[in-house]
């Protein structure tokens, strides 16, 4: 075996130029695929976030208006809630979590210096952030139940609003006339399902909002316990508000509990499916690559014919013959797959200290695309030299004596 591995070093030196050229196939599909691949995996990551809430188990409710009548009641009843019948909720073996979530669209938002800013409020408990995945720059501090008991006037903004009014961590904003310190930043993003506006709201603790309004809630975030399912949660959500509000228990118009499991589903295969796209791209151009070393081994296979011969003629077995030229595309596709995995390394690594656009996110190479990348190498691999060196191994010595050299 040594000095077969020795015959084909210094046969793929003697031909430096097309061998050069085979790698070089490789390299580029390697790096086509994995590269492509690692933009696929931080677009769906940077977009998977952004729809968090979709594919989260928290459910949405909020009070709207009933379409049946009911024990005498009429149809198109306003339903409303307050924070203690909201409350009630916690006691429901069902339920996990809830946050009671209050919203003023037509609040007064303004710096320090009374420029106005295009905001609204929204009120909340130290729940939110957490429940809604809100992601807060570096420094930011949630809201918490101390701020809560204490009426605290703190604010967590959206990062366009901070944008907007040039505001930051420290800095202060009023609300109806009121000063309020910025403690918090969303992270900015694009994409996702937004509730209104987020990248323009002011957060503050639901206490203090009760300070200067005479509000009730807007909705509530509920997250059931484990083992229950949307289904279920849905439905004792459904017959508690019935029950509270007096409304038929199949009127799904009194209160707007959307099911986002479906459009979770749709876009976790969307996102999916544009990253396989991408995977088969970069395959397609491996593919190509691997088309090259076939015809490099076929020419090979070609121009050597009267050596062939010669080695059949002193006792050569055709198996010989297959084996070198399977070694010989083999440490060829193996030198290209090296490079293109190293080259790729380098190529996401590059892209992620220039800084992609944000929709993009950051590109990451996984194992599993390493590993696929790997296969599909190793299968056009085969095929590219296995066909080239049949040729070469079903040779007749006498007529590949007399080919011309």
């Amino acid at each position: 075996m040594m000095p077969m591995l020795q015959q084909i070093v210094q046969m793929l030196f003697a031909h430096r130029l097309r061998s050069l050229l085979a790698i070089i196939a490789i390299v580029w599909g390697i790096v086509s695929v994995l590269v492509l691949m690692a933009l696929g995996e931080g677009f769906y990551q940077v977009n998977a976030k952004s729809f968090s809430l979709l594919m989260s188990d928290t459910q949405l409710a909020v009070p709207e208006m009933t379409s049946k009548p009911w024990q005498g009641l009429p149809a198109r009843r306003q339903i409303t809630l307050t924070e203690p019948e909201f409350r009630l909720l916690e006691k429901q073996s069902a339920i996990k979590t809830v946050s009671v979530l209050y919203r003023k669209w037509d609040a007064s938002v303004t710096d320090i210096t009374g420029h106005t800013l295009p905001g609204y409020v929204r009120g909340v408990d130290n729940h939110y952030v957490d429940m809604r995945k809100v992601k807060l720059v570096l420094g930011s501090r949630n809201i918490n139940q101390s701020d809560l008991n204490n009426h605290n006037r703190i604010a967590i903004i959206g990062w366009q609003l901070a944008k907007q009014g040039n505001l930051a961590l420290g800095d202060k904003l009023r609300v109806s006339g009121i000063p309020f310190l910025v403690s918090g930043i969303t992270q900015q993003s694009e994409g996702g399902i937004s509730m209104g506006r987020e990248d323009n709201q002011v957060i503050i603790p639901n206490t203090t909002f009760s300070d200067l309004w005479n509000d009730k809630p807007s909705q509530i975030m509920v997250t059931p316990a484990e083992g229950i399912s949307g289904v279920i949660l849905r439905q004792n959500l459904l017959s508690f508000f019935a029950n509270q509000k007096h409304f038929d228990p199949t009127d799904k118009r009194a209160v707007w509990l959307p099911d986002f499991s479906q459009d979770a589903k749709f876009f976790t295969a969307l996102l999916r499916g544009i990253q396989m796209f991408l995977g088969a791209s970069g395959a397609m151009t491996l593919a190509v690559g691997a088309l090259g070393v076939a015809n490099i081994m076929f020419l090979s296979v070609t121009e050597r014919t009267r050596e062939i011969g010669v080695r059949l003629a002193i006792g050569a077995t055709p198996n010989n013959i297959l084996v070198q030229f399977l070694l010989e595309g083999g440490i060829l596709v193996a030198m290209g797959t090296v490079l293109g995995v190293s080259i790729s390394y380098g190529v996401v690594a590059l892209m992620n200290q220039i800084g992609l656009p944000e929709w993009l996110g950051s590109p990451t190479m996984t194992l599993d695309a390493i590993m696929m990348a790997l296969f599909v190498t190793a299968i056009l691999a085969l095929l590219a030299s296995f066909f080239p060196a049949r040729r070469a191994s079903n040779l007749t010595p006498v007529i590949a004596l007399s080919a011309r050299a």
